[in-house]
């Protein structure tokens, strides 16, 4: 593969997850550790962490955060349960950690990082443009079964209702089919919502 060509495909790759990128991810694309190391000599790529790199001089955001973490796992986390909250405006919980969940074998561990090993199907994940996130349902359902108070979960689910995010309907019919603590926690919460 041309070096352009490669070029051209990992700036595509980094432009989707906020100009973040891995060193496996760069390898696929044909760079090798010595096509690492001259780029990161030229002044095209910035080291940001082991095996993470950006593309030197990408703008900075409020949101890069989360793209670096889901880009840390090579594109393979997604935000979710109290910092996915956060992003969609439900309640007020104040994330100590960025929440992410992520099924595979990667042992990434960080003291800012709360890792979550979870199987996520395509209908619970919708994408930001440069990382991903649970849905507004998938995100109640996974705090429900995770272990916030019921009066955060009231307010949660209040919040998601009442923006219009999540379908008080869609939301009870998702719930039944979850564990029974689950559903009933759901059912408290928008009961105390209508």
């Amino acid at each position: 593969m041309s070096s352009t060509r490669s070029t051209e495909q990992l700036h595509r790759l980094a432009t989707s997850q906020d100009g973040y990128f891995t060193t496996e991810q760069a390898g696929e694309l044909g760079f090798d550790q010595a096509g690492v190391h001259a780029s990161l000599v030229a002044g095209d790529w910035t080291r940001v962490a082991r095996n993470l790199y950006r593309l030197a001089g990408w703008p900075h955001s409020d949101l890069e955060k989360f793209a670096m973490w889901c880009a840390w796992f090579g594109g393979e986390a997604v935000i979710s349960h109290q910092s996915a909250a956060e992003l969609h405006g439900f309640g007020h919980l104040h994330p100590q950690f960025v929440h992410v969940s992520a099924h595979t074998n990667l042992r990434l561990t960080d003291t800012r990082l709360a890792v979550h090993r979870l199987q996520l199907s395509a209908r619970d994940v919708e994408s930001t443009g440069t990382f991903r996130i649970t849905t507004p349902v998938r995100t109640v359902l996974d705090l429900a079964a995770g272990g916030i108070s019921q009066v955060t979960l009231d307010e949660v689910v209040g919040d998601a209702v009442a923006i219009g995010r999540a379908d008080a309907g869609l939301l009870y019919t998702e719930a039944v089919s979850c564990p029974e603590r689950v559903a009933e926690r759901v059912e408290l919460a928008l009961s105390a919502c209508t």
